[in-house]
């Protein structure tokens, strides 16, 4: 047999034979892992100034990273959290290398007829934003550019409603450019708000 042979392209090779870039990627992870722990914490003292349900507070917040969604590395912040099958209650933050920030609010089941309402009270509201909505496909499905999302600002009202009473699930993604990087917080925190003010309990 013969011997097995790398072959790689003169930038592949360059990059390889190159530690500092691998070292600088972990580097900049780090620092949005650290900025995601403080973010975290801030979305701590908003919840406590809201009424969500105590349910899906119960598990706390969580960080997970990853160095392989569609070929990028990404970073995920999910408070609240409430993963139980067919019945989700969860904002998501997420950093994805190279794409986008996030915030995706992701209903399912119980958690989606009852806070449904809420969200067709809010529409207009919803509407203001630059917002995207996925309801069918693949719920795990991340990439707002995928053909399962929409943007919300091509629905009326009365589809709206008709997709709150009859999806399976209902994900409503506000983002922002990766170029954005230097006010990303400020603007996830914004996004966070934005979402949990719409979800609160009535008093």
């Amino acid at each position: 047999m013969q011997s097995a042979k790398i072959s790689l392209s003169p930038q592949h090779i360059k990059l390889v034979t190159n530690a500092d870039w691998i070292l600088t990627k972990n580097e900049i992870l780090l620092h949005i892992k650290t900025a995601f722990e403080d973010l975290y914490n801030w979305q701590q003292f908003i919840i406590k100034q809201r009424s969500l349900p105590a349910d899906v507070l119960k598990p706390g917040g969580k960080i997970s990273r990853g160095e392989n969604y569609l070929g990028l590395p990404w970073i995920v912040l999910d408070n609240p959290r409430h993963f139980a099958k067919g019945n989700i209650f969860a904002i998501r933050t997420l950093f994805w290398w190279g794409r986008f920030f996030s915030t995706t609010l992701h209903l399912s089941g119980q958690w989606l007829q009852t806070m449904g309402q809420k969200l067709v009270n809010a529409f207009e509201s919803l509407q203001g934003e630059s917002l995207k909505i996925c309801y069918s496909g693949d719920e795990w499905v991340h990439d707002i550019n995928n053909t399962s999302y929409s943007s919300l600002s091509t629905i009326d009202r009365e589809s709206f409603e008709k997709i709150i009473q009859e999806a399976p699930f209902v994900k409503i993604v506000a983002y922002t450019s990766i170029t954005n990087i230097e006010n990303s917080i400020e603007i996830l925190m914004q996004q966070f708000e934005f979402l949990v003010t719409i979800l609160e309990n009535d008093s």
